[in-house]
């Protein structure tokens, strides 16, 4: 099991318990500049310290749960596998940078649905989804798509890759009590993003976003995702948060995502990410 090779950006991301006290994680406040972190740093070199600290490949199992001001709750559960495709020399292989399936496991009436997202290089993204029902897999566009009666779009849950966006340093601020990194990114137009603005607070010591707000197309702040410190673990020398939470600032729902098994550098081959296993049970 190896770490990301350093020679460039990668990421690993992974997502819930389902109470209010949850979203009383400290907000970010701002710090003073000159608090002890590297100057040299901009925010595109932050961010891609972010997403090298990842897995070529893994797999993760993960329960959402999803609540509201009124106290209603609902699961959901999904499985995960994803994989890198460049090769030694950072190049994709056959024009795809990764491949990401995503199956549910619960509850019943869509087990077995399922997406499938090939990220290519510099043209858009391949993007299927299995409805159990229709008994058929079609292509689709996910932008905006939610996990089933959760606060997480795909776009939230599926991994970027450093050319997804453009990136600029901030101030730094306070997460925690901890002095974190702060970057601003836009997406590029290649990626078609539902957002048009992130703010991620990165931890110094993890690279892990503590704190990621998300602004729609039209401006609006929409939601912010929380990611505790004591929730990240060290795997085979990665740092993965193993539980988040999104917080819905207009419709003011929630939803954590607790990882229940997560399985690094999985031996996963290439027919793992053919569109006809989406309609494999």
């Amino acid at each position: 099991m190896q770490r990301r090779r350093e020679r460039r950006p990668g990421r690993a991301r992974t997502l819930g318990v389902v109470l209010w006290a949850s979203l009383a994680l400290p907000g970010a406040t701002e710090a003073p500049p000159g608090t002890g972190l590297d100057p040299e740093l901009d925010g595109k070199a932050i961010y891609a310290r972010v997403l090298a600290n990842r897995f070529d490949t893994f797999s993760q199992e993960s329960r959402l749960a999803s609540g509201d001001r009124a106290g209603r709750v609902q699961e959901t559960r999904l499985q995960l596998h994803f994989k890198d495709f460049r090769d030694a020399e950072d190049l994709p292989a056959r024009g795809v940078v990764s491949k990401t399936l995503v199956k549910y496991t619960y509850p019943f009436d869509l087990r077995h649905a399922g997406y499938l997202v090939i990220q290519n290089h510099e043209r858009i993204n391949d993007q299927f989804v299995y409805l159990p029902d229709r008994r058929q897999t079609i292509r689709v566009n996910l932008r905006g798509e939610a996990v089933f009666g959760t606060d997480f779009s795909f776009e939230d849950v599926i991994p970027r890759e450093l050319e997804d966006a453009r990136y600029r340093r901030l101030d730094d601020a306070s997460v925690e009590g901890r002095t974190v990194y702060v970057v601003e990114a836009h997406p590029t137009e290649r990626f078609d993003s539902e957002y048009s603005k992130f703010v991620f607070y990165v931890d110094p010591d993890t690279f892990i976003p503590l704190r990621t707000r998300y602004w729609d197309r039209a401006g609006v702040e929409v939601k912010e995702l929380l990611a505790p410190r004591d929730a990240v673990e060290e795997i085979a020398g990665v740092f993965v948060p193993m539980k988040l939470t999104m917080r819905n600032l207009l419709l003011e729902s929630f939803t954590t995502l607790q990882v229940t098994n997560f399985v690094p550098n999985p031996a996963l081959p290439e027919s793992t990410f053919e569109v006809r296993r989406l309609e494999s049970h």
